[in-house]
């Protein structure tokens, strides 16, 4: 082997490393010579179980974590070529082959330090997933999938975590000021978009508030009903995440504005109220729905002493469980909860279910009672909380978000995340929209087949679904009583074959063609009751009354405003612009690959071609 010449440096360092691994062992670089002009004439590369390991790295008495397995000892195999300026060629000086140690099997070579390397085109392709969202476990499975197993991908699972986070170490080293200025950023691409945050005497990040213009768009249209709560492990600094959400015109979650807090404190929800009323122009809205988080409602009930504020029926539920150890009593609860009762008899039926299951003295339940104004339908009937008496809508964003979220994120990087958990959600609305536009629902032959048609062509169909099964429940009642006054008609509705069920008055106004229930259903629930429906038909109404008409649950009423998910996911940065450009050809690679191995002739002239686009590049 001595006297082999290599054109450069480079060329043996190359077969060298290819020796290596057919033998079986792993090289690291050893010596290097320079003359005066700084010109390397030596070159060495040894094995890696060259030396001895330092003792003071073995016996420090400070160590915490155990040391890493010895590989060092004493291995004498290595290679040198020095520069001939004669020939002008770099020429094997000393080769050593024998080592003092068992070689790697085939099995085993991928895991040879010097043989385990990402791919810059690998290395690309996981960044892009992993701004998508995608967990690094993830991507190592598509690699090996995708390479055809764990030994041909070419690194290992810990060498594809180094990488990603070396990628991005000097940016998160800077995390509180990164997420600001990806936040500044954003105000590029939309002008209503809103952020604003507070620092503590050390000028550390404590609290952030944003929302973009969508949101807010959101809230002008459908923020008559607000529901918020917060959610952990979603960064690496460990900030309670808030997400404040409502309902949108086809009943599914829209998001109104995200936070991201310090602690779980009244004056921090109080900060957080107050930043997102002057996001919103200070519209406050109609009814709010939380978990009963007492630092929660002393921020509501110092800012927003108006709005009517409801605590979640599930919280209240479990709770029951914990403080009331009686079988039945929550089946009871959940009664006083969600049916409507006029009071004296809401009150007549707690004081028998707490003698009923001994809970007279339980001081929870007097607790309960004091509040029932913020839990019981008896109280809060004629409020409108997006259909909802929890916060599902909330526990559900909130895992819905998780999906996108890590604990080991650091702050920009969860914020990026999070616009793509709601693109995302975005995107389905869009979808929701589109069907409206380009289809009808199939129209049931009701015995109200005009009232059932009016109502598909203006309210999208999750909505119209809701009033057609109103309709259909209709059917079982009938007018007992019908009072014909000057201007008005009042008509008794009773069910079918059901005397212990409440009778209902309806109320129609025949000058401003206006309709009411007793029951509230309408206020409540935001679409027409049964009773409604069943004195229409006794009065034999052809058109929609004006006021069951809610405008927000109408196909058009997103139409003045309709933003592109794309545009959500966009972020000025240089390294964006090129995973922009490497998702592009990336499309057209794998339309490429799929050609390609159709068969082995094709398999073939693919290879053909892309080296001599690789050699061209």
């Amino acid at each position: 082997m001595v006297g082999v010449e290599f054109k450069s440096v480079e060329e043996a360092e190359s077969f060298y490393h290819i020796y290596s691994k057919i033998i079986g062992f792993s090289v690291r670089k050893n010596q290097c010579r320079k003359n005066q002009a700084g010109i390397v004439t030596t070159r060495s590369w040894c094995c890696s179980n060259e030396g001895f390991r330092r003792t003071k790295y073995i016996k420090n008495p400070n160590r915490v974590r155990e040391p890493r397995s010895e590989i060092r000892i004493g291995c004498r195999a290595m290679f040198r070529v020095c520069y001939s300026k004669i020939i002008k060629l770099w020429v094997v000086k000393e080769f050593r082959a024998n080592h003092n140690h068992c070689m790697a099997t085939d099995m085993q070579k991928h895991f040879l330090r010097s043989h385990r390397k990402i791919s810059a085109a690998e290395l690309e392709q996981a960044k892009l997933l992993k701004e998508a969202g995608m967990k690094t476990s993830e991507i190592w499975n598509l690699f090996v999938h995708q390479n055809g197993g764990w030994d041909k991908v070419g690194c290992t699972k810990k060498d594809l975590y180094n990488s990603l986070a070396a990628g991005r170490r000097g940016v998160d080293d800077l995390d509180a000021n990164t997420t600001l200025t990806f936040l500044q950023s954003k105000l590029d691409i939309d002008p209503e978009f809103f952020y604003t945050y507070m620092v503590d005497e050390e000028s550390r990040l404590t609290h952030l508030f944003w929302a973009d213009g969508a949101s807010r768009f959101d809230y002008e249209l459908f923020g008559d009903s607000l529901a918020f709560d917060s959610t952990y492990k979603t960064n690496r600094c460990q900030m309670p995440l808030v997400v404040l959400v409502g309902s949108n015109n086809h009943g599914m979650t829209c998001v109104f504005g995200f936070a991201l807090i310090q602690n779980e404190t009244a004056e921090t929800y109080t900060w957080v109220l107050q930043k997102f009323l002057k996001c919103m122009k200070d519209k406050l809205p109609e009814t709010i729905l939380t978990d009963g988080c007492r630092s929660m409602n002393k921020a509501i009930e110092d800012l927003m002493p108006s709005v009517v504020h409801r605590t979640c029926s599930w919280h209240i539920l479990n709770n029951a469980i914990k403080h009331v150890h009686e079988e039945g009593f929550v089946g009871e609860l959940r009664n006083l909860i969600k049916r409507y009762y006029l009071v004296d008899e809401f009150d007549l039926c707690w004081n028998k279910m707490l003698l009923d299951y001994n809970a007279e003295n339980n001081e929870w339940a007097k607790a309960l009672y004091s509040s029932r104004h913020q839990w019981a339908d008896t109280h809060l009937r004629g409020s409108y909380f997006g259909g909802s008496t929890a916060t599902n809508r909330c526990e559900s964003m909130n895992a819905f978000l998780k999906r996108f979220l890590d604990e080991k994120l650091p702050l920009w990087r969860a914020l990026q995340h999070c616009e793509h958990g709601l693109a995302a959600l975005r995107y389905g609305e869009l979808g929701k929209h589109a069907a409206d536009k380009l289809s009808t629902p199939v129209l049931k032959r009701t015995s109200m087949s005009e009232i059932e048609e009016q109502f598909a062509s203006i309210y999208t169909r999750n909505m119209f679904l809701e009033v057609r099964n109103q309709i259909t429940r209709s059917e079982k009642y009938n007018v007992i009583r019908h009072h014909k006054l000057k201007a008005s008609d009042i008509c008794t509705i009773e069910k079918y074959l059901s005397k212990d069920h409440p009778k209902r008055k309806v109320t129609f106004k025949r000058i401003e063609r206006e309709m009411s229930c007793d029951c509230y259903w309408l206020e409540t629930k935001g679409i027409p009751c049964r009773h409604v429906f069943a004195a229409m038909k006794h009065l034999h109404l052809l058109d929609i009354p004006r006021n069951i008409i809610k405008n927000r649950w109408l196909k058009e009423c997103k139409d003045i405003y309709l933003s592109s998910p794309d545009a959500q996911r966009r972020f000025v940065n240089p390294d964006m612009i090129s995973s922009k450009r490497y998702g592009g050809i990336n499309s057209q690679a794998n339309l490429f690959l799929y050609y390609c191995k159709k068969s082995p002739k094709v398999q073939q002239r693919g290879m053909e071609l892309m080296s001599t686009l690789l050699v061209e590049m």
